[in-house]
C-alpha cells in the first residue's frame, strides 16, 4: 500500500483561532516558526491548544467522551477556526485551507472548508497528525482497546474508507447486542429461541459478520506494513538486534464460529467475538513486552511506533504529518528525546507543551517560536528567548 515517493510536500498549521472552547473564552494564535513551543504550568490549558490540532486533523478528541466536555461550560458552543497551507504561500492556490468548526453542546456540529459548507466528516484528510503524548507511554503494558484505538486512529489517516468502515462495524455491533439483549430481558435465551428469532439473529450476524472481517482485513495490511518499519526504528533506537513485531491474528469471522459463541454471548448479553476483542500486542524476542519489557523497552518501543508512524503518512500522502508532543519530553532519557528530534527535519512542524524548557529543548528553542499560557489566556510571545 505504501507508495515510493520523490518529493515529500511540507503541511503547515498557519493559524489557530478559539472561541468557547474548553478554558479558552478566546484566542487568536499565529504560528510564525516550524517549531511552536508552548509553556505554562499544569492544568493552563497547554494539551487543549494540542487537543484542538487533533479535533482539526482525525475530527474527535482521544481525551472526550463528547463534546459536551469542549465547549466552556458558560457557553453553548465552541468555535474552532484555522489556516492549513501545504508547500505554497499563495492564497489562491488550492492547498490553502481555511477551517471552522463549530461544536454544540448538543453534539451536532457544523463544518465549512473555506466558506463551503461540508458534512463534518469531511474534516479528515485535510491536516495529518502524529501525536505523542505522556498516556502513550503505557499503550504497551496497557488495556488491548488502546493497542486497537491505536491502529484505527493510523487507519483513519492513511485510508479515506477506512472510517465509513469502522462506522459500519460499530453499528453493526450495537445492532446485535441490541437484539441479544432485548431477547435475555425477555427471557429468551438460546435454548428456547424460536424460528423467527434464528431468522432475525441469522441476519445480524451476516451484517455484522461482513463489516467485522472488513475491519480486519485493514487492521491486517497496516500491521503487515508496520512490522518492518518498526522493528527497524527500534533497532536504531536501541542499539541492539533484538527482533521486535506486532502480534495481531485477526478471527476472520463466519456462521459456525458466530453460532459456536452464541451461548456465551447470550449468557453475557454482547457480542464477545469479533475485532472489538482482538488482542495486538508488542512482542519482542517472542515474548510479550507488555509482561516482560523493561520500562526502557518499552519507552523505545513506543518511540519506534510513532516514529513509524511518521514514515508511514509520509509515505502514503507525500506529506510530512505535524508532530505534537504533549509534556513527553522530559519523561524520556536523553537519548530517546536525541533519537526522537534528530528524527524531525527542521521543515517539519512540530507543536510542543511544556512546564519549562528544560535541556532537552535547548537545541530548538533559538529558531522556535515560545509562547507562554495561562489560565486559558496568551499571556505574551517568547520568540528568541532560550
Amino acid at each position: 500500500m505504501i507508495k515510493d515517493v520523490i518529493l515529500i510536500k511540507k503541511m503547515f498549521l498557519k493559524s489557530v483561532n478559539l472561541i468557547n472552547f474548553r478554558n479558552y473564552q478566546e484566542l487568536f494564535l499565529e504560528i510564525k516558526q516550524p517549531k511552536l513551543i508552548i509553556l505554562g504550568a499544569n492544568s493552563q490549558g497547554k494539551t487543549n491548544l494540542l487537543e484542538v490540532v487533533q479535533i482539526l486533523s482525525v475530527g474527535k478528541s482521544k481525551r472526550a467522551s463528547k463534546d459536551a466536555e469542549l465547549v466552556n461550560f458558560d457557553a453553548d458552543n465552541a468555535v474552532i477556526h484555522a489556516k492549513i497551507s501545504k508547500d505554497d504561500p499563495d492564497p489562491l492556490n488550492e492547498d490553502q485551507l481555511n477551517m471552522a468548526l463549530m461544536i454544540r453542546k448538543s453534539g451536532r456540529r457544523t463544518l465549512k472548508i473555506n466558506d463551503i459548507t461540508k458534512k463534518p466528516g469531511e474534516i479528515l484528510h485535510k491536516l495529518y497528525t502524529v501525536s505523542f503524548m505522556v498516556d502513550d507511554l503505557h499503550m504497551i503494558s496497557g488495556s488491548p482497546g488502546a493497542r486497537r484505538d491505536w491502529i484505527d486512529s493510523i487507519l483513519k489517516q492513511l485510508y479515506i474508507p477506512y472510517k465509513d468502515v469502522l462506522t459500519k462495524f460499530e453499528k453493526a455491533l450495537s445492532q446485535r447486542n441490541s437484539f441479544l439483549k432485548s431477547l435475555v430481558e425477555k427471557g429468551i435465551y438460546l435454548q428456547n429461541l424460536n424460528p423467527m428469532h434464528r431468522e432475525q439473529l441469522s441476519i445480524w450476524d451476516q451484517m455484522f459478520i461482513a463489516a467485522a472481517n472488513n475491519v480486519s482485513k485493514y487492521r491486517q495490511e497496516l500491521i503487515k506494513e508496520l512490522n518492518p518499519i518498526i522493528a527497524k526504528h527500534y533497532k536504531n533506537i536501541s542499539g541492539r538486534d533484538d527482533f521486535l513485531e506486532i502480534s495481531y491474528e485477526a478471527n476472520i469471522l463466519d456462521e459456525a464460529k458466530m453460532n459456536e459463541r452464541l451461548k456465551v454471548d447470550f449468557i453475557r448479553s454482547y457480542t464477545t467475538l469479533g475485532p472489538h476483542r482482538d488482542e495486538i500486542n508488542f512482542m519482542l524476542k517472542g515474548q510479550n513486552a507488555g509482561s516482560f519489557a523493561s520500562q526502557g523497552e518499552k519507552r523505545t518501543i513506543v518511540l519506534a511506533s510513532k516514529l513509524s508512524e511518521i514514515e508511514l503518512l509520509k509515505a502514503r500522502h507525500n506529506l510530512k504529518p505535524i508532530l505534537l508532543l504533549d509534556d513527553v519530553l522530559a519523561e524520556l532519557d536523553e537519548d530517546r528525546q536525541d533519537h526522537l528530534l534528530d528524527a524531525v527535519d527542521d521543515q517539519t512542524q512540530v507543536i510542543i507543551t511544556t512546564t519549562h524548557l528544560g535541556k532537552h529543548l535547548q537545541k530548538w528553542s533559538e529558531n522556535a517560536q515560545i509562547i507562554n499560557i495561562e489560565a486559558g489566556a496568551l499571556l505574551e510571545d517568547l520568540a528568541g528567548v532560550s
